[in-house]
C-alpha cells in the first residue's frame, strides 16, 4: 500500500536538530540521508551529496527503503572499505529513483556477493528486499576504484 503523504526528494538546510532519523516531511528524503551523511562527517570521512530534481515525490515506503539502505551502505563503509571520500548521488526520474554511493576505499572482489546460496552478509539480505520491493541493486567493485552501489526502485 502506497502513502497517501508523498516524500519530497529535497535538501535540508545545513544544523538542523537531530531528533528523529525519519522526520522526511520536514528534511526530504535528501535531507534524512544528508543527516546520516553527517554521521559519517564526524568520523573525519569526505562525504558530497549530489541530489537531482528537487520537486520530485516518491512514496514513503520507497523513501524508507532508500534511507535503510543508506545506512546500512554506510555501516559497510565504516566497518570495511578504509575510505577517506564517499560520494552519494540521488535521483528521481518519471518511473524510478535511484541512489549511487561511491566510495575510495579498498573494496572487494565482488563476484557472486549477491547471489548464491541465502547468506546473513547486508549487501545480501538489502539484495533481497530491493528486490522484493521490485528495484534492482548493482555492485561494482576492485581493489583499484573502491565500491559503487547503485540502489534502484520503481516510482510512482
Amino acid at each position: 500500500m502506497i502513502d497517501s503523504n508523498p516524500v519530497k526528494v529535497l535538501v535540508a538546510s545545513n544544523g538542523f536538530p537531530d531528533a528523529h532519523p525519519l522526520d522526511f516531511h520536514a528534511l526530504g528524503l535528501a535531507g534524512v540521508i544528508d543527516r546520516l551523511a553527517a554521521r559519517m562527517r564526524s568520523v573525519g570521512l569526505m562525504v558530497a551529496l549530489d541530489v537531482g530534481p528537487a520537486d520530485a515525490e516518491i512514496d514513503r515506503r520507497t523513501a524508507i527503503l532508500l534511507y535503510r539502505a543508506t545506512d546500512e551502505l554506510f555501516r559497510n563503509i565504516l566497518t570495511h572499505a578504509v575510505a577517506r571520500e564517499v560520494r552519494i548521488r540521488l535521483r528521481a526520474a518519471p518511473g524510478a529513483v535511484q541512489i549511487c554511493i561511491q566510495d575510495d576505499g579498498i573494496g572487494f572482489h565482488g563476484r557472486g556477493t549477491l547471489s548464491g546460496e541465502p547468506a546473513e552478509g547486508g549487501l545480501r539480505k538489502l539484495h533481497r528486499v530491493v528486490s522484493a520491493a521490485g528495484g534492482h541493486m548493482d555492485v561494482q567493485s576492485s581493489p583499484e576504484t573502491g565500491t559503487c552501489v547503485t540502489v534502484q526502485l520503481p516510482r510512482d
